[in-house]
Formats: C-alpha cells, structure tokens, sequence
C-alpha cells in the first residue's frame, strides 16, 4: 500500500506526542504555582524566625537563604537548559522552570516579609517579677537569730501570673552568716516543690564553702495563685560532696522549721531596667595617708522596685596619691544593724614604655595590679530604700598579697544619698 503526498502532509502536520507529566501540568495548571511559592514561602519564613532568636542563629538564617538563592538559580538554569531545545516541548518546559524560579524567589521573600509584618518571630517568655517578704522559725537550732519579715524576690511561671519561684534574700543570722532560701513551688504536671537554705557567701570567711541545706517536695500550703503560702520543712539535709566540699565550721546537719511568704503587685512587664543616678559620697578614713575629694560622687544602681542595690565610685578621695575606688553592696534589704559588703581598692597603673626599670620588671608589671581591702561593715543608719544612709568599719583587711608600703587595713565611716 502506497501512501500519498496527502498522508504525508497531515503527518508531519500533526503536533508532536505528550508528555506524562506535561498533560498533568495542562490538568493542573495550579500545581505550578502552588509548589514552588510555598516552599520559597516556608523556607523564607524559617530563616526569618531563625534570624529572630538572636545570637548564633543568624547564621541558620542565613544558610536558609542561601538555600533559597540556590533553588531560584537552578530552577532557572533548568529553564535556560530547556530553551536549547528546538521543539515545542522544550520552550514549555523552560516557561514552566522561570515561573517556577520566579515563584520560588517571591514565596521566600513574602515569608521573610511576614514574620516581622504579622509579629510571627520568636518571642522569649515572659517573667513577671514583685517583691515580697519571707519569715523563718527553724525548730532548736541555738546559732539561728530570726530576722522577722525579710525581703523577698517572686518570679511567675513563664506567660502567667501564678508564682513559681521565691528567692528569700535575709532570713537571719545563723552561725555570724545571713541565711537565705530558694524556693521552687510546685507546678501542676511539670514539677514538685524544692527548697533550699543557704549561708550567703559573702558573710563568711574568704574560701569558706557555704553551707547548703535541701528538700524536695517539702509540704506546702498557698493561696491565690502562689502569692502567700507556707512551708513546712522536715529534716532539710546538709548538701556535701566531693565536687563542691564540705563547708567549714560546725552546721547543723538537718534544718527543720517553717517558712512563711508573701508576694506584692506585679511590677509591669516592661518596666524599665535597672537604673543609675548619681550619688553624693563622703568618705572619712584613717590608716595612711588619705585625701577625700572635696565633692566626691558616686553611681547608686536602683532596682525595679525603687530600692538601692550597690553604690560605687572610683576616686572618693586619694590614698598615698592614688584614686580610691569602693563598692557598698547593700544586700537588697538593709536595716540599721545589718552587715553589707564594702570593698576599697586602689588600682597601680603598669610602668610606661619609658621607665627605667628593667625590661623584665616592666613586663611583669604590663596589666598593673590592684590592691583591695574588703569585709563586712555595719550599718549605721540607712534609709527605707536604701538611697541614704551611713556604714562605719574598723580594720578592714587588704585582701590581696600583704605590700608593706600600703595599710594593712584601713578604718572609718562611708556616707552616701543617691538622687
């Protein structure tokens, strides 16, 4: 059988046989949009979220944007490959890759877009912090002085107004140390209540290891969401072990007794950090040769709540020449008889380039050193806040190696006003 010109026209007349895949996209032509733009929009918002979290993980965000580029330059570079192909199938398939490129690349920028537009970045829990009073009786223990009603810190659950956490910063006198608590209560169906007791530091002996005593799940009875409560502890044990040390001196070995708290208002949440004003400074001092300065100020660093954290300065006045500096670290609840931290410091300067000291005298004195005379003084006077008040110290002991050109300790009185 012969075929004619005719056939042979209508042949090569015919368009050419379709692809699988080409006949799925004609069916749904929407799959070519939604594909490529949602995962440019999913990968442009997790390197937005990325980048909100802060620190290193701007690095993530940025290898997710690479990824994006990447994406967009090979779909497009399919799309070229295809147009080197004289059919017809070739010129779909690269129309096909360049929207695809295009929609990629404008899904990654609507989702980067979004998360700062629509507030869909990372937020950090919030912690609502108030300021309460905490009292302890410790049941016969010999070496304990009761304070009363002393100052505590409450932290709420993250996002929520229930308390979590109590932090009693002055329960009293045990053994000469200011004991205090942490206190974890118990969350439903997260956690078990916790205490511990606690010698601060501070008031011991320098290397002194302070004593801690611990109860979990500790009988506890609140109210109002946390805000008051009390604690019954039976039989708190004396923390000790090999990676800390057993601390020094005589402590009991168990702690019993009963703690009672309660939490104030809520400070806001976006309440200013804590602030610093500037204080006037009268500083009097006996044991070498001492200059105060004629108008000597210094920066108090108020908490959230109002109250007088620590006072520093550095140059009250000159010793032996050289400015003196100090830090009054009052503790967080100060009252008249109450021990705080009072550290003086004297900062020596290394040689210059051009001593004449020999080089290696010179270089072992490259960073300079700073002689320190520290301990706990007794407060005078203070105000309720702690803006105003007078501490007075008798042989305040140099910390650091004994120099014998600068006092072995230093006695006098600090006064102080903030604002």
């Amino acid at each position: 059988m012969t075929r004619s010109k005719a056939d042979d026209a209508a042949v090569h007349d015919m368009p050419p046989p379709s692809h699988p895949a080409s006949a799925s996209l004609s069916r749904w032509p929407w799959l070519l949009g939604v594909l490529p733009l949602g995962v440019g929009a999913f990968l442009g918002y997790q390197a937005a979220y990325t980048r909100s979290l802060g620190g290193f993980e701007a690095i993530g965000a940025a290898f997710i944007a690479l990824v994006i580029v990447a994406l967009v330059l090979v779909v497009g570079l399919v799309g070229f490959v295809h147009t080197l192909r004289p059919n017809g199938r070739g010129r779909v398939a690269s129309r096909y890759s360049f929207v695809a490129a295009a929609l990629v690349a404008g899904g990654g920028f609507s989702g980067w877009a979004a998360v700062p537009v629509f507030d869909l970045g990372y937020h950090a829990p919030v912690v609502l912090q108030a300021r309460g009073e905490v009292s302890i009786t410790l049941d016969g223990v010999a070496g304990f002085e009761p304070r009363g009603a002393g100052r505590a810190d409450c932290q709420s659950v993250a996002d929520g107004i229930d308390v979590e956490r109590v932090v009693a910063l002055s329960l009293g006198s045990l053994n000469g140390g200011l004991l205090r608590a942490d206190i974890a209560l118990p969350v439903e169906g997260v956690s078990i209540g916790y205490i511990a007791l606690f010698v601060d530091a501070a008031t011991l002996p320098a290397g002194n290891v302070p004593p801690t005593w611990e109860k979990a799940g500790p009988e506890i009875n609140s109210a109002s969401g946390g805000t008051s409560g009390t604690i019954r502890i039976e039989g708190a044990q004396l923390r000790s072990g090999a990676e800390m040390g057993a601390p020094t001196g005589s402590w009991p070995a168990t702690l019993s007794g009963t703690i009672t708290w309660s939490c104030g208002e809520w400070f806001a949440p976006d309440a200013a950090p804590p602030t610093t004003v500037v204080a006037q400074l009268l500083l009097d001092l006996s044991g070498g040769d001492w200059r105060p300065a004629s108008d000597a100020q210094a920066s108090c660093v108020f908490e959230a709540d109002g109250s007088v954290w620590t006072v520093t300065t550095g140059d009250a006045g000159l010793l032996q020449g050289q400015p003196l500096g100090l830090m009054l670290d009052l503790g967080g609840d100060p009252r008249a008889g109450d021990e705080v931290q009072l550290s003086l410091s004297v900062h020596l300067a290394a040689p210059s380039a051009t001593s004449s000291l020999p080089l290696g005298a010179v270089m072992a004195a490259t960073s300079g050193r700073t002689i320190n005379w520290t301990d706990l003084v007794v407060i005078d006077e203070v105000s309720p806040e702690g803006q105003s008040g007078r501490v007075a110290f008798n042989d305040l002991p140099m910390e650091t190696t004994p120099d014998p050109t600068w006092p072995a300790s230093l006695s006098g009185a600090l006064s102080w006003e903030c604002g």
